[in-house]
């Protein structure tokens, strides 16, 4: 990330600290988390993604990301000590209707 740091003794009259100018992308990207907002996960940075699954990946991506949001927001159950625990969990989620 390119960042160009501008002196106080430049900005004196405006600001009594230094001043720091970044894409405006990163500054989004700040602000999101601190407000606690996650960005979204994109598998196709990390890796080439032939073009007959990019519609595959979009929708991993957006799914991944929602999933961490609900983390993030306390929305998870678990951890659980075996297997058939969780097992046991989701069934009974299923017979409540929570399942999708």
């Amino acid at each position: 990330m390119p960042v160009i740091t501008i002196p106080k003794k430049l900005t004196k009259p405006f600001l009594t600290e230094d001043l720091a100018v970044i894409p405006r992308k990163e500054y989004e990207a700040l602000v999101r988390a601190k407000n606690g907002a996650r960005e979204l996960i994109t598998v196709k940075r990390t890796m080439k993604v032939p073009k007959k699954y990019e519609k595959f990946y979009d929708e991993l991506d957006q799914e991944l990301t929602e999933s961490l949001r609900e983390v993030d927001a306390g929305h998870y159950y678990g951890p659980f000590d075996t297997a058939e625990e969780g097992i046991a969990f989701l069934r009974s989620r299923e017979k409540v209707g929570h399942a999708k």
